[in-house]
This record gives structure tokens, sequence and C-alpha cells, in this order.
């Protein structure tokens, strides 16, 4: 059996778009980066408050909250920036 030839702007097989679909993306690149520039600036800070008070020694346990806290931040990054290609790629 052959496959019908389909005319040019004729109805295909395949997926459908549906409304939603064809709509523009609800992500909005200022306010991905303005949270990821949050995050960082806050693991700026994180990072300077472990240097300030390393002096050589084991890291104290404030220091391990504040390394805990920093990984906490990076997964939230990770977190917004994945949903958003999610977002991108869906529409």
């Amino acid at each position: 059996m052959t496959s019908p030839d389909f005319a040019q702007g004729a109805p295909r097989p395949g997926p459908r778009l549906s409304a939603a679909a064809a709509l523009p993306s609800p992500v909005s690149p200022e306010k991905v980066v303005s949270a990821i520039g949050e995050m960082l600036d806050e693991l700026d800070e994180l990072g300077r408050h472990v240097a300030d008070g390393d002096g050589g020694s084991p890291l104290s346990l404030a220091q391990l909250g504040v390394l805990d806290r920093q990984a906490d931040l990076l997964e939230r990054a990770h977190r917004v920036l994945a949903d958003a290609l999610s977002a991108i790629d869906h529409a």
C-alpha cells in the first residue's frame, strides 16, 4: 500500500499543537536573570563570610551552615534555569 500524496498546505498526520502552545512563552528572561543574579549575589556574600572566618582552621558549624546555604542557592538557581528552559522548550 502506498502513502497518499498530500497537497501542499493540507493537514498531515502527527501531533497537534494546543491553543495554549501557540501562545508566547510565559518565561520572562528579565525575571530569570534577576532571580539568578540575586542568588549569585547572596552566594558571593556567603563566600566572603566563609573566607573572612577561615584562618586556616577546620570549618566551624557556622561555616558548614553557610556552605549548606550556598548549596541550596545553587540548587534553586538550577531549578529556575531548568524550569525556564522547559517552558521555552514546550512553547
